[in-house]
């Protein structure tokens, strides 16, 4: 990433830090302790992550740090909705656990077409040799299968095999907020050797596809929550955008927007 990229993405994460959390997180923080221990102490999890980092490129802004925010948020959003379930404690974990193996492969095959597709085949490979049933691995790559936004989701016959498709889904949105102008705007800038100038030309018509997002997320805590990191997000990109237009010029460029 080029000096420029890193003074405007700089800039993007000041801007960021003047707007509020997201509700979401200040009302599930048990919830999402619960995740994190998980993430850093549970063996399954350790394992995974030890063989998928070194393959999560950060080239389009999907990679490592993408992968590890949508596995601690599909394992916390499972503890939230199991919390008004029967399971017991050891299966409510476990259902966890998986959300974030979910998580860290949802995107393991992201330069490739059909990725969510390419992706879930890949998981299966990797998870063979894994502690896991097979109906486990058809749980998780039903999940990875059925990310992609706008894409009409593929049938979930068993229960959790649907909360963990929509908890990985919502997950995954979640990022289209907040993160989609601090993070992969700037990745996807320098993967792709855009100019500021092209960049601002296309920003509206990003902002667009942010805001389509908005009313489809899947899970109850999802529905409930989603929204607010997409016009959380939205807030963010509006400020971005006028300071690129005041360094960057081509004011006659997306002015509904601003």
């Amino acid at each position: 990433m080029n000096n420029e990229i890193h003074r405007l993405q700089d800039e993007a994460r000041r801007i960021a830090s003047r707007n509020r959390q997201p509700e979401f997180y200040q009302r599930f923080q048990a919830d999402a302790a619960a995740a994190r221990k998980l993430y850093f102490d549970h063996p399954l999890v350790l394992l995974l992550r030890e063989l998928v980092e070194p393959l999560l490129n950060d080239d389009l802004g999907h990679g490592l740090s993408h992968s590890r925010r949508v596995s601690l948020d599909c394992a916390t959003l499972i503890g939230i909705e199991a919390n008004g379930s029967a399971a017991a404690p050891a299966e409510r974990e476990r259902w966890m656990v998986l959300g974030h193996l979910a998580g860290l492969m949802h995107d393991i095959c992201r330069e490739q077409p059909r990725h969510a597709i390419v992706g879930a085949r890949e998981a299966a490979k990797i998870l063979d040799d894994f502690p896991v049933s097979r109906e486990e691995i058809r749980w998780i790559c039903r999940a990875i299968e059925n990310h992609e936004a706008f894409v009409p989701p593929l049938p979930c016959p068993h229960p959790f095999m649907r909360l963990l498709s929509d908890c990985l889904y919502d997950a995954d949105k979640f990022r289209w907020g907040p993160d989609t102008f601090t993070e992969t705007l700037w990745h996807m800038m320098d993967h792709q050797c855009l100019t500021p100038t092209v960049m601002l030309a296309r920003f509206p018509w990003g902002v667009r596809g942010v805001e389509r997002v908005r009313d489809t997320f899947r899970s109850d805590t999802g529905r409930q929550y989603g929204p607010d990191f997409i016009e959380i997000g939205i807030d963010i990109g509006r400020e971005i955008y006028r300071y690129l237009l005041k360094h960057y010029g081509a004011t006659e460029l997306g002015a509904d927007f601003r």
